[in-house]
């Protein structure tokens, strides 16, 4: 078969790259597109993962909705011209709404239904809806899509990227010293689903941070945005280490003694790989992140006072450490490996249309 995926995010990069590598590994042939001013293409450049861009991302709800309708029209060009046989992605609206438009059926993946929006673009569209077993088909249901189209797999998303990570050496990369690394993801400042959430004022949490461990640990701070990056180095410049260019997460991760993350995906890289992770997502907790909270793997602080107490006990109780890796060990061998589950699903489907 002939399949086009659609990319949006650094997430749906490495998501993708491993899926697409498994439909190349079965003879399909695979073409990809993301989009500027997200990250996709920089994080699919910085794993090997050939990306064709197409259109950019907008920022505000009038800039999402012109660039979204001007992706459209280049998408469907090169549809037209490729002849694909069927379409994934991510909820991307873009590759949902050219594919139905184009009589291409559309295969999505999505572990986030509170992505409110491009879920009610996207999910009516779908013909088949890929999903983590821990969320329940009634938060896809109630967008449009049948119950008997929801294939689940008992595998966190993040897991199928990490488990066969080659993990760097990038001590040197980052000038990590022998200190404890203490690292942070900045917020997302504009996903549709985050538009209008009270935030807490994420600066005043970082400069805390700063304040109490400025001498005692290496403070790397990674900026989504470049207005967060310059208001962060003019702040804080000397104090931490803030990298200019995309950092492989998974092996700065790995590095690490305690992550907070005001977003989700390295959040959960970071519970994966038994590295104390904090959330500080605005808003309610996702589906993922009250899971992984259930299970002890992330802590939600009541307030972001809590922080720096929680950071204290992770960097120096050695035994709550320990335990803390032994459960993460424990539930990897509880999820499965659903490349077979995956592929087999897409290429039934492919040979009924």
């Amino acid at each position: 078969m002939k399949i086009w995926i659609d990319v949006l995010t650094p997430k749906q990069a490495l998501f993708f790259n491993v899926i697409s590598q498994w439909l190349k590994e079965r003879g399909h042939d695979v073409f990809s597109t993301t989009r500027s001013g997200y990250g996709g293409f920089e994080v699919g450049s910085m794993i090997g993962y050939k990306l064709v861009v197409v259109g950019k991302h907008g920022l505000t709800p009038y800039e999402k909705l012109i660039e979204s309708s001007k992706r459209i029209e280049l998408l469907a060009n090169i549809v037209k011209e490729e002849k694909f046989d069927l379409s994934i992605s991510f909820s991307s609206p873009e590759c949902a709404r050219v594919s139905y438009g184009m009589g291409i059926p559309h295969i999505m993946f999505s572990d986030s239904p509170h992505a409110v929006h491009a879920s009610k673009l996207a999910v009516p569209l779908s013909k088949l809806l890929f999903t983590p077993w821990i969320i329940s088909e009634k938060y896809w249901t109630c967008y449009g899509i049948a119950r008997k189209n929801i294939v689940k797999y008992k595998c966190l998303d993040a897991a199928i990227w990490i488990k066969d990570w080659k993990f760097r050496d990038i001590k040197d990369e980052l000038n990590l010293t022998k200190k404890v690394t203490i690292t942070i993801r900045m917020h997302e400042e504009y996903a549709s689903y985050l538009l209008g959430e009270n935030r807490i004022n994420v600066f005043e949490v970082l400069k805390n941070i700063v304040k109490e461990f400025q001498d005692k640990a290496n403070i790397v701070v990674l900026a989504r945005y470049p207005n967060q990056f310059y208001h962060i180095k003019q702040e804080l410049d000397e104090k931490i280490i803030l990298p200019e260019h995309v950092v492989e997460g998974p092996s700065l991760l790995r590095f690490s003694d305690v992550f907070i993350g005001f977003g989700g995906t390295m959040t959960h890289e970071a519970a994966l790989l038994a590295i104390p992770s904090i959330s500080l997502f605005p808003g309610k907790p996702t589906l993922i992140e009250n899971f992984l909270i259930k299970k002890g793997f992330v802590i939600r602080p009541k307030n972001p006072k809590h922080v720096i107490k929680i950071i204290r006990h992770f960097l120096y109780n050695r035994e709550s450490r320990i335990r803390y890796e032994k459960k993460i060990k424990t539930f990897w061998n509880s999820m499965e490996d659903p490349k077979e589950k995956i592929i087999s699903k897409i290429e039934v489907f492919g040979e009924k249309v």
